[in-house]
């Protein structure tokens, strides 16, 4: 689409109008910074971008797409970094549009339970700002203490309390975006309603930096649950957990995190010596659950301890305060760097199953090990049925690629989805077509072409050329 030597040739224009536009500090060519500027947290290939823009404000940003524009460079938005499907990695060179330095709230409404920010603040700490003032950001990705919110609007991101509060897009009010071209729009509203035309922000939530880049964001806010309490559930067989969780759901409880991790996660965390893990423990429940009224929590957490146990759990552990809740958690806050520890090579997808079919998923994804001689553990947010899938190997010739594509015809087969949260960006690009049909991508690109004609806007990503 795209050849390297003509971008090459575009971008030496463009970074001498850009940095009499801009300010030459802003604009940046050093091989060891565009280093850090290559590669995401996927396991996609990093590709060196020619130049990268330190963006400091929405003119810059604009600025940057106008010229680009003109140029044919290509340019690919970027945030912490912290994705997984590849979506920041410049796979055709040109500029990486950096927006980590837009990181300000700009205005809190405790009255109407919203806030407008920059997309380069740090969701983690978005998140404490919000609850010093008795509110609450419910999403929470796992890397909340690094990833931005632009990233995670753009990505839709989720995380274990979407169960009961749902995903990023469920929190975003409107949003302000450049085009490519320069062109800024504000789509959205400030109010919990309102139905004017298309929904152009849900549009965007989820679009990967293909349609726009965000230079402000209105996010919905609620008040801060006053009682929380978090259990840890050993089960002596997934199955058994399966049925617990299966329970939990059916009793018409809605706990803010419900978390599985299967028996190969409970060996790798066994070894680690995490607490709760016995000899007789072959699958993990992790449990939280919210709301303003201590009587309400106890009581849901004591219906949700006694389906447990009639599940077949023999223990218990119940914390209500930080430090002791802490340690509940450690078993899933070491689980993914302990399952990468146990081999060479690890690939994680993130896949979504109706919760009715997660036995028939978990028994596909042994038939799968089996078949392949690797090890594919899984675990994740068995609330809504979002479960990360990894495949661990040591063989440095073996091709990941067929794994891959058995665990999402097997998801699709149980009317699932191939991601939940990542996204398609690089990684998942080729298995679009096994999920949607060809007439509906096309209507989506269709909507790429119409507000990005010449295809420069993170161009290489989520459709196949």
């Amino acid at each position: 689409m795209f050849e390297r030597s003509k971008i090459t040739q575009a971008c030496e224009q463009f970074a001498l109008r850009l940095q009499r536009t801009i300010g030459d500090s802003r604009v940046i060519d050093d091989p060891d910074i565009l280093e850090q500027y290559a590669t995401d947290k996927s396991h996609c290939e990093g590709v060196f971008p020619h130049l990268a823009v330190r963006a400091r404000n929405e003119q810059e940003i604009a600025a940057v797409l106008r010229l680009a524009s003109e140029y044919g460079v290509p340019v690919v938005p970027r945030g912490a970094g912290t994705g997984k499907s590849g979506g920041a990695i410049p796979f055709y060179g040109g500029v990486v549009l950096d927006t980590t330095r837009l990181k300000s709230i700009v205005e809190i409404d405790k009255e109407n339970l919203l806030a407008v920010v920059q997309p380069g603040v740090i969701t983690g700490e978005f998140q404490a700002q919000m609850e010093s003032e008795g509110l609450f950001y419910p999403p929470d990705p796992n890397s909340l203490e690094s990833c931005t919110l632009g990233g995670n609007v753009a990505h839709n991101a989720g995380g274990p309390r979407a169960f009961k509060y749902g995903v990023t897009r469920e929190y975003v009010l409107g949003v302000r975006a450049a085009l490519m071209g320069g062109e800024l729009i504000s789509p959205g509203k400030r109010t919990v309603k309102g139905v004017a035309g298309y929904d152009v922000t849900a549009l965007m939530v989820g679009s990967e930096g293909t349609l726009g880049v965000f230079t402000e964001i209105t996010l919905k806010l609620v008040r801060t649950p006053t009682e929380l309490s978090t259990l840890l559930i050993p089960m002596p067989s997934e199955e058994a957990a399966g049925m617990a969780i299966a329970k939990i759901v059916a009793g018409g409880l809605v706990p803010r995190v419900l978390e599985f991790m299967d028996g190969v996660v409970v060996d790798v965390l066994r070894q680690k010596g995490i607490a709760g893990v016995s000899k007789s423990t072959h699958a993990l429940i992790l449990a939280e659950i919210d709301g303003n009224s201590e009587m309400h929590v106890e009581r849901e957490v004591l219906q949700l301890a006694e389906l447990c146990e009639n599940s077949g759990a023999e223990e218990i552990f119940v914390a209500k305060h930080g430090g002791d809740r802490e340690k509940l958690w450690a078993a899933r806050r070491v689980m993914s760097d302990a399952l990468a520890e146990t081999a060479k090579h690890k690939v994680s997808e993130d896949i979504v199953v109706p919760r009715s079919e997660a036995p028939r998923l978990l028994a596909g994804l042994k038939k799968i090990s089996k078949h392949y001689g690797v090890s594919v553990p899984s675990y994740g947010h068995a609330g809504d049925g979002n479960y990360h899938v990894n495949v661990l190997w040591d063989d440095d010739g073996f091709e990941p690629s067929a794994v891959v594509r058995d665990i999402f015809e097997l998801t699709l087969s149980l009317r699932g989805t191939i991601t939940g949260e990542h996204g398609v960006g690089l990684s998942k690009k080729p298995y679009l077509p096994l999920e949607q049909s060809a007439n509906l991508i096309g209507v989506q690109q269709a909507i790429k072409r119409a507000l990005d004609p010449s295809g420069l806007l993170n161009p290489g990503k989520i459709f196949t050329e």
